[in-house]
């Protein structure tokens, strides 16, 4: 058992630095949120170890409950939130979309707290995870056509809140 513990905080010590970095984008940077859920993912790896799961303390095995992890809180965030979520609007823009590439990070974060909690974790899967969209749609358990739309009602809210910002 000692040398379990030994081997847990030898991989801890590697390994959350990278997790913490991960939520901290991935939450747009809330650190309180990105801390609860960093906590989460140790925490899920550590039962899962006692449980029989050797690879519980590897970077892939950790990163992909990280992953799930943020799924699951954006989820019951998505939940709790319906009642807010707002309705995209299919209609044709008048004016043209706004350059995503000139966004500082600051800006960025922002705009990405700004949007509805789903649409914040399909990008982040998409753009920032680099991750395919049927790899986004098998995380979060929605057909390919439905990610793909989501996707694009995601970077229309995102361009939206831009182009607002600019005309304030």
């Amino acid at each position: 058992m000692l040398g379990d513990e030994a081997r847990f905080v030898a991989f801890y010590d590697t390994a959350v630095g990278d997790v913490f970095r991960y939520f901290h984008r991935a939450t747009a940077g809330d650190r309180a949120l990105a801390e609860d859920l960093t906590q989460e993912t140790f925490m899920a790896a550590v039962r899962s170890f006692n449980g029989g799961q050797p690879d519980a303390f590897t970077m892939p095995w950790i990163v992909g409950v990280a992953r799930h992890k943020l799924i699951d809180h954006y989820r019951r965030q998505s939940r709790e939130q319906r009642k807010l979520v707002m309705v995209w609007n299919a209609g044709a823009r008048d004016e043209p979309a706004t350059d995503l590439q000139d966004l500082t990070a600051a800006e960025s974060m922002q705009m990405l707290r700004d949007l509805p909690p789903m649409h914040r974790v399909i990008l982040v899967l998409r753009y920032i995870d680099d991750l395919s969209v049927a790899e986004v749609a098998k995380l979060i358990g929605r057909s390919l056509s439905a990610t793909q739309s989501m996707i694009v009602r995601a970077r229309a809210s995102l361009e939206q809140n831009l182009q607002e910002s600019h005309d304030a």
